[in-house]
């Protein structure tokens, strides 16, 4: 096996599994599955006794897990002229990209901490959970949060400005209207605005509450808009992600049509319905579904 043939096989079982590719999905399910168990063992490693009792386990684990992130990012690096061809120095897009960055802190807390530069172990320990994003590599999640509120950013800016106005007009009345009463709690407009901020997203610590009827009735109506606000904000959100499934449906069942076009479905077509399936993180029943739908239609189509 060539060299060029080594990287570009290696670069497919590194991206996400598509279609028949069983050794690259096994691949991404043995990353995300040594993500979660070391997330598992991060936060296990903070209570006292279980540290105390198995540290030694522990650090054997947090080596091995180290170890494979490590060959993973260093064959991510390796791989980048196939995946960023476009760019003159694809390494360094990579390393810099949002994925690359990820992989670089996934294992930097363990160096840093070999290294010993005195950085309290609280820290390091909060940084290795940062690896749960690591996951953002087999799962569009994060990816089609991003992708929802940009492609709704004039709604979600326009809600975000009514939140802020409200926001700013509600710790400013309730700071006058408490102040003189509860000096302490209500300092200045500042301290205000942190009773307004959890009310407004309808936490409601209960730490500071107003107790004069002016201050009492500022905080129902401040309650109430943030009901509003953040149902707005939700619903702006929840739309936008509908729409992108909708496109996700419209785009693979214009690929069936596509592949029909000649009558059947070869398997090339078909393997690349399963891949184009996977990438839209669709099951087998939603894409049978439509598939058994765009045949509906075409059939009733022709008779007619």
């Amino acid at each position: 096996m060539s060299t060029l043939t080594a990287r570009y096989r290696i670069y497919e079982i590194l991206e996400i599994g598509k279609g028949a590719d069983k050794i690259s999905k096994i691949c991404d399910n043995f990353i995300v599955l040594l993500v979660l168990s070391s997330i598992f063992a991060v936060i296990l490693g903070s209570v006292p006794e279980i540290e105390n009792r198995y540290n030694y386990e522990l650090r054997v684990f947090e080596i091995f897990t180290v170890a494979i992130f490590t060959i993973e990012f260093l064959l991510r690096i390796w791989v980048a002229p196939l995946k960023y061809a476009d760019s003159d120095k694809p390494r360094l897009k990579y390393i810099f990209s949002f994925y690359g960055l990820i992989d670089f802190f996934a294992i930097l807390p363990f160096y840093v901490s070999l290294l010993g530069f005195g950085i309290d172990l609280r820290v390091l320990r909060a940084a290795r959970l940062l690896r749960i994003l690591k996951i953002s590599h087999y799962n569009t999640a994060l990816q089609d949060l991003a992708i929802a509120i940009y492609d709704e950013r004039k709604s979600f800016i326009s809600a975000l400005y009514i939140f802020t106005v409200t926001l700013l007009i509600s710790s400013s009345l309730i700071y006058f209207a408490e102040n003189t009463n509860q000096p302490d709690d209500f300092r200045s407009i500042p301290d205000a605005i942190w009773w307004s901020l959890i009310t407004l997203t309808t936490v409601g610590y209960g730490d500071v509450s107003p107790i004069t009827l002016t201050g009492k009735i500022i905080g129902g109506v401040t309650s109430l808009l943030g009901v509003c606000t953040v149902a707005l904000l939700t619903g702006i959100v929840g739309n936008a992600f509908s729409a992108q499934l909708s496109r996700k449906r419209s785009e693979f069942r214009a690929e069936i049509i596509k592949a029909l076009k000649d009558g059947i479905i070869t398997d090339e077509e078909h393997e690349y319905l399963d891949k184009l399936r996977d990438e839209f993180n669709m099951s087998k029943q939603h894409a049978n579904s439509i598939l058994n739908e765009t045949l509906e239609s075409l059939s009733l189509n022709s008779k007619k």
